[in-house]
């Protein structure tokens, strides 16, 4: 206990929150590896569709208020409201999860695989409510520890079970069994022993109606973007899905196309490392420092397009053989693909930097005009080019739409950023 309650360096909360982020972003690639080298073709696609679903439905259990908890220093909400309202939104997921596989008319073994992988991700959404906590009180290395600890564990057991059964079904519970095991083990017993991590907050003497509409509206705006993005990415997904249950496409296709869309947020992933010069975006902005704003906007674009084509040139070389090998599937006949995808991926991370920009003007509620255009596009497009073209046409869906989603937010920015000055400008006139 008394080295849980030591203080711990920079360098520790650092280590351990690269290392819990890095784990996190292995979690599908591994699972989905596993699943690919001991299961037949049609087990990978059921697999590959209900991770699919369950990071949908991982959208209504988190309703996206983890950045609103981690940055709530002045105590708005308390642990015990942030704890509540998780119930709540996790209730509203299972049923969305149950409500979802019936309309998707799915049965046997392909409605119990979506309903566990979605039943994990409730538990994922609940642990997720201590480490924000974790995070609000400065303490991400323990954050960090927790999300390493379980994911390590639990995808040891599910792969252990996989291999000696062959059984997707209860190789999935024990998944869920150990990262139960592992909440207790770690996030519990965490919040319990740490001190700074106690809730000392009193909410008994406040409506409760009247903050659970309060956390409510605050995360809104956040949860409609993220489910929007979510169902953005999906699409093409759930195109194939349609496509393979009719018998138009063979069995595998979908996790061909999970295997090469894997790599389309590794720019996304390297964007984490320049999220502190947003940091700095803002405090420059809050000085009126407009052309300084701008400047590490542009520093930001510009680093990134640099590792984008890095990504892109090593994808075209080492892309197919490295996903071959880890995966045990030939995909040799589907470079041109992964290479639209993760063109797609870099498009969607620049797109992510004006999007951060517009919040840092304070102008993000007008994003989920962004969002809306997007997905209507990507539905008529993926409708369109899906049955057509197979992978191919998914990955031109994805990928466009993406040039539909940075061509709005640019307008949207150039828009907002023109109008913000002069309403500044203004204002510094008529003081």
């Amino acid at each position: 206990m008394r080295s849980l309650n030591r203080i711990p360096t920079n360098k520790e909360v650092f280590f351990w929150n690269i290392l819990g982020s890095f784990t996190n972003a292995l979690l599908s690639v591994v699972l989905l590896m596993l699943v690919t080298r001991f299961l037949n073709d049609k087990q990978s696609d059921i697999f590959s569709i209900a991770w699919t679903i369950s990071q949908l439905m991982a959208t209504v259990g988190t309703f996206q208020i983890r950045t609103y908890q981690a940055t709530d220093v002045t105590g708005v909400f308390c642990f015990r409201e942030y704890f509540i309202f998780r119930l709540i939104t996790i209730c509203l997921m299972m049923i969305s999860s149950w409500a979802y596989i019936l309309e998707r008319g799915y049965e046997g073994e392909k409605a119990l695989v979506v309903f566990l992988m979605c039943l994990f991700r409730a538990i994922d959404s609940l642990e997720d409510v201590y480490e924000g906590w974790f995070q609000q009180k400065e303490r991400l290395d323990l954050a960090g520890k927790a999300l390493t600890y379980r994911i390590v564990l639990s995808v040891i057991g599910f792969g252990m079970v996989l291999h000696v059964t062959q059984n997707l079904v209860l190789a999935c519970v024990i998944l869920i069994f150990v990262y139960f095991i592992c909440f207790f083990m770690f996030d519990i017993r965490y919040q319990r022993d740490v001190h700074v991590l106690k809730d000392i907050s009193v909410s008994g003497k406040r409506d409760h109606v009247k903050w659970l509409v309060s956390i409510t509206l605050e995360g809104l705006p956040l949860f409609i973007n993220a489910f929007l993005m979510m169902s953005i990415t999906n699409a093409p997904k759930m195109v194939l899905d349609v496509s393979i249950e009719q018998g138009e496409f063979e069995q595998g296709v979908q996790t061909i196309y999970n295997i090469i869309f894997m790599p389309a947020s590794f720019l996304n992933l390297a964007y984490i490392v320049f999220r502190p010069l947003i940091t700095q975006m803002a405090i420059v902005w809050n000085l009126g420092k407009n052309k300084r704003f701008l400047l590490i906007l542009s520093k930001i674009v510009i680093c990134l397009f640099g590792f984008g084509i890095l990504l892109v040139v090593g994808s075209a070389v080492l892309g197919i053989p490295i996903l071959s090998f880890v995966y045990g599937i030939d995909l040799v006949l589907y470079k041109k693909e992964l290479l639209i995808l993760i063109i797609g991926g870099c498009i969607y991370t620049f797109a992510v930097v004006l999007d951060n920009a517009l919040v840092v003007i304070r102008m993000q509620y007008i994003l989920v005009l962004a969002y809306g255009i997007t997905y209507i596009f990507i539905k008529i497009a993926s409708e369109h080019l899906v049955p057509l073209c197979g992978v191919m046409g998914a990955a031109m869906s994805y990928a466009t739409a993406m040039m539909v989603f940075l061509f709005v937010v640019m307008i949207m920015f150039a828009f907002s950023f023109f109008i913000a000055v002069k309403k500044r400008n203004k204002k510094i006139k008529e003081e």
